[in-house]
Formats: C-alpha cells, sequence, structure tokens
C-alpha cells in the first residue's frame, strides 16, 4: 500500500495515528456513567454501517496514517460474527495492532475467534469485584463471566487491560482492591477519573476522584508507586510498584487533561466521523459512501474535518463549561 502524503494533522499540530470505531450503541449492560437509565432508543438499523463500509473507510484513513484500530461498542460483541470485521481489517496493509474495549459479558465464548481473526488486545470494563455493587453499576448480574472472561483471553495469548471509572461514593472504596488485583494477575488497570458523557446525568465534579487522590490511596496501603517511561501521545500515565510487582495506568481526563497531545479520532455506528470526545454533531462519511462519492472526494473531506478538530475537554475546563451529558459515550465509543 502507497500511503498518501496528506497526514490527519490539525491545527494544533496533533497527528491522529489511531481510531476507534464504534460498531454499534447496543449494550448488554446500562452502566450509570455511560447510557440513559432504562435506554430503549437505538440507533435503526439500517443507519448502523455494515462492515464493508466500516473496512472502507479504515481503508481510506490508514492510507491518512492510521496505525491501531480499537473496535467499541456500545458492547462490540452483541453485534454477529465481529470476527469477520476484524479479520479484514487486520489485513489491511499499514495496520500495526487491532484491540478492543468489552464490558466482558460474551468475551469467554468468543475469545479463541477473536484471537485467530488477528485480535492483539482487550480493554475491559471492570468496576468493583463486588456482586450486588457490579449489578447497581451495570444492571446486571455477571461479574464471574467478566472475571473468566479475561482470564480466557490471557490464556489465550491476548494482552489484557482492565479499565476502572472510579466514581466517589460509588466505588472508591476499592482503589485499593484493583491496585492489588493488577499485582496478583499482571494486568494493567487503568483508573480513570469520571467524565460527562454519562447519559444517566449524574456528572458532577465532586464526583470526579482525580488522579493524585488516587495514588495517594494506593501509596499509603501498598508499596510506593513509581512512574514508568510513558509515551506523550497515551491517555494513560503508567505507574509501577517499587518492587516492580504490577503496572497502573492513570487517566486524569478532568483533572489533568491530555488534549494537546491527541492522537485519535472516532467513527460512530453510524458513520458519524468525530475527532473529538466531545464534537457534536461530528462529520457524515456514512452519507458520502451511500451517495456514491468517490475515494478521493471523502479523503479530501476528511482532511478538511481533521482541520476544525477543537481543542477537546481542556477549553470546556477553562470556560466551565462542564456539565452531564456533554456527549452520550454508549453513541460514540470510548
Amino acid at each position: 500500500m502507497v500511503r498518501s502524503q496528506n497526514k490527519l494533522i490539525d491545527s494544533f499540530a496533533r497527528n491522529a495515528i489511531k481510531l476507534r470505531i464504534s460498531i454499534t450503541d447496543r449494550c448488554n449492560m446500562r452502566c450509570v456513567y455511560c447510557m440513559p437509565t432504562n435506554n430503549n432508543e437505538w440507533f435503526e438499523q439500517n443507519d448502523i454501517l455494515s462492515y464493508d463500509e466500516i473496512v472502507r473507510l479504515a481503508n481510506i484513513l490508514v492510507r491518512l496514517g492510521i496505525e491501531k484500530i480499537r473496535i467499541t461498542g456500545g458492547e462490540p460483541l452483541v453485534r454477529p460474527k465481529l470476527e469477520d470485521l476484524i479479520r479484514k481489517l487486520s489485513h489491511l496493509d499499514g495496520i500495526k495492532s487491532i484491540s478492543m474495549t468489552t464490558n466482558g459479558l460474551l468475551l469467554r465464548d468468543k475469545v479463541m475467534q477473536l484471537r485467530d481473526a488477528g485480535l492483539k488486545s482487550i480493554n475491559v470494563s471492570l468496576d468493583t469485584f463486588k456482586e450486588d455493587r457490579f449489578k447497581a453499576i451495570t444492571g446486571v448480574q455477571g461479574l464471574d463471566n467478566v472475571v473468566s472472561g479475561m482470564y480466557a483471553a490471557e490464556h489465550a495469548g491476548l494482552e489484557v487491560k482492565v479499565n476502572t471509572v472510579i466514581i466517589r461514593g460509588w466505588n472508591d472504596d476499592e482503589i485499593v482492591d484493583f491496585a492489588k488485583f493488577a499485582r496478583s494477575t499482571g494486568y494493567t488497570v487503568r483508573f480513570i477519573e469520571f467524565m460527562p458523557l454519562d447519559g444517566s446525568g449524574i456528572w458532577e465534579p465532586n464526583l470526579v476522584v482525580s488522579k493524585r487522590e488516587t495514588i495517594q490511596r494506593i501509596n499509603e496501603d501498598l508499596k510506593e508507586l513509581n512512574p514508568l517511561y510513558n509515551k506523550n501521545s497515551e491517555p494513560a500515565t503508567l505507574y509501577s510498584f517499587v518492587d516492580g510487582k504490577g503496572t497502573l495506568g492513570f487517566i486524569p481526563s478532568i483533572t489533568e487533561p491530555f488534549c494537546q497531545s491527541c492522537d485519535r479520532m472516532r467513527i460512530t455506528p453510524v458513520g458519524i466521523l468525530l475527532t473529538c470526545l466531545y464534537e457534536n454533531p461530528g462529520y457524515d462519511l456514512k452519507a458520502l459512501l451511500r451517495s456514491g462519492k468517490s475515494y478521493d472526494y471523502i479523503t479530501t473531506y476528511i482532511l478538511e474535518c481533521i482541520k476544525k478538530k477543537p481543542e477537546g475537554i481542556i477549553s470546556k475546563i477553562r470556560a466551565k463549561e462542564l456539565r452531564p451529558t456533554l456527549n452520550l459515550m454508549h453513541r460514540i465509543g470510548g
């Protein structure tokens, strides 16, 4: 493949090399920080991008410099034959890795198919080790399924990371438990600050547990944390314990936003290009595909869109514009 000399560089000189593709807004959980309570409003199925349409858009973006693709949702495993999409994406010349974010409920029975199709790593969303609290946060039971799915993924040779959204008063008393889990399993546990992307509308500043506070709590109970080498473009700042056993990541989206090094863009289930998590309404690539626009036309359009990428959440923090449901995570993908 010959890559285009055009690059996905925005007006802040940030170069996008990572693509998040949300393949469905549907989910078999109802997490309080993601989806509206009792949500029954879904995208119409004929509005959802087909796998062939996703691959066509991904091919264009890979030619413009995208190197890594992450499959997200909703919950990606509720969409049938996901392994077919992963296989097609993994064959794109220039792609270095295909990964997926999942809640893990359906992972155990699919992990071998996903690995054989080309999946390299998974991020499993898990916010508690307590069954009653798991149901309160997610709306369903199934903690054992999630944990067994992680172990099955590890056994299959996939890299496993755990994403934990910490919400004050909900699960912040388990911070040390998750740090111990990282030490005992070897998985990287990433603590994510609660962001105003919640469909339930409960977000408020005092529910955010900062990176600084999280590290302080861990240091008080366990061995001291030391920072590891971190790439500037990675959202998670990585730390390990002084004995080298266990890796923790911290994603301080609210208290220490990393917008200046953002190298990501997103495609929603209905084909909307988002250059930023907080961009709304985004750019309709599906309309271009289904109206028969050429490869060159869509390429030029995407390059125009990336130039309009906003500064990010940091500008909303600066303007004191943070409020609940600035966007809906289950519809845009993490």
